[in-house]
């Protein structure tokens, strides 16, 4: 007995076609069932060693122990780029000339996402070659697929005039919300990306001590950061706009009903350019005003400027230890940047 389809999918005529042509096979000696599950059988096979699936095995391999915010890039490239463009390939055959043309593709809208995309290619391709799915030693060559656009710093204002004016701006700023952000962001001299996601769990107004995560820090390295009196005087007074429900948490929630829970990095950016500021100043702009003017006024020591913008130096041992070590000084330090800033529009 044989299944030839369901009715009435399957109907009469297609049905008699196939009975004939199992009948066919019986009288060469094949068995049509086997046959079917061997074709099945290769199907399967064919299909686990195409792109999509060898990317998708290593894709569940790589999330263990990762940052959400590296697997949401891993989905990203994978889900919208490189498996809509290289899912159906054979792991095995995949030659250069698909891969290239695959990485220049995404270059084309997006140089730094094509170089990630393009160490993701080789990473899996790594993993096929572990896996006995590719032949030993045949990887991709896919340097010079991808030229990044020339590196250049942010405005900054790093003299004290420039300084000035650019306080004088934020302190004119109306909006009350906006205006404290990008003052805590002048004051800790802190990733404008930190500043707006804020958590109140994380802030002891009472020691002036703000504890950001490693998962937050780009160092992946758990942060603390000192805050000076106007600091705290200002999270004080943001107790005034704390929302309820699912922006409760949040220093500086969002206003307006939209996917983020809390006010967007774009929007202290945009203050600043409407504000006259365009080309001079951003606010990730006061982590170079800080690490200029600071040096350059109070003659601080280079070790405790890094720790403060929690730079990566050294091995992991040793930036635990240094951070540590510098927080008292950092406190003084951070006291006096505030006080300097003030000083113009005080």
């Amino acid at each position: 007995m044989i299944s030839l389809g369901p009715y009435p999918a399957t109907g009469l005529a297609q049905a008699r076609q196939k009975a004939l042509e199992v009948r066919a096979q019986l009288s060469t000696g094949i068995d049509p069932r086997g046959s079917r599950r061997r074709a099945a059988e290769l199907q399967a096979a064919s299909e686990a060693m195409q792109f999509e699936a060898v990317a998708n095995a290593w894709r569940a391999e790589k999330h263990d122990g990762l940052a959400p915010k590296t697997i949401a890039k891993i989905d990203a490239l994978l889900d919208g780029d490189l498996i809509p463009l290289l899912g159906a390939t054979e792991i095995g055959s995949l030659g250069t000339p698909q891969a290239a043309a695959a990485i220049e593709k995404i270059a084309a809208r997006a140089p730094h996402m094509a170089q990630k995309a393009k160490s993701y290619l080789n990473q899996i391709i790594d993993f096929a070659i572990r896996k006995g799915l590719r032949e030993d030693g045949r990887k991709l060559t896919l340097k010079g697929t991808v030229r990044l656009p020339k590196a250049s710093s942010v405005p900054a204002a790093v003299e004290e005039d420039a300084l000035k004016v650019v306080m004088t701006v934020v302190s004119r700023y109306p909006d009350q919300m906006v205006r404290s952000a990008l003052r805590l962001a002048a004051y800790t001299a802190l990733r404008p990306s930190n500043v707006v996601t804020a958590r109140w769990v994380a802030i002891d107004l009472e020691r002036g001590i703000w504890k950001i995560p490693g998962s937050e820090m780009k160092t992946g390295i758990d942060h603390e950061v000192p805050l000076p009196r106007q600091a705290i005087e200002l999270l004080r007074n943001a107790m005034t706009w704390r929302r309820g429900g699912s922006k409760k948490e949040w220093v500086f929630p969002a206003m307006s009903e939209r996917d983020s829970p809390h006010m967007c990095r774009d929007t202290l950016s945009k203050a600043l350019r409407d504000s006259g500021l365009r080309g001079k100043h951003v606010p990730h702009g006061f982590r170079a005003s800080f690490r200029t003017r600071a040096r350059e006024e109070f003659d601080v020591d280079i070790d405790a400027l890094e720790a403060q913008l929690a730079h990566s130096v050294g091995d992991a041992t040793q930036r635990a230890y240094n951070r540590g070590k510098l927080l008292k000084k950092r406190i003084e330090i951070m006291q006096q940047w505030a006080d300097y800033l003030d000083a113009p529009v005080g």
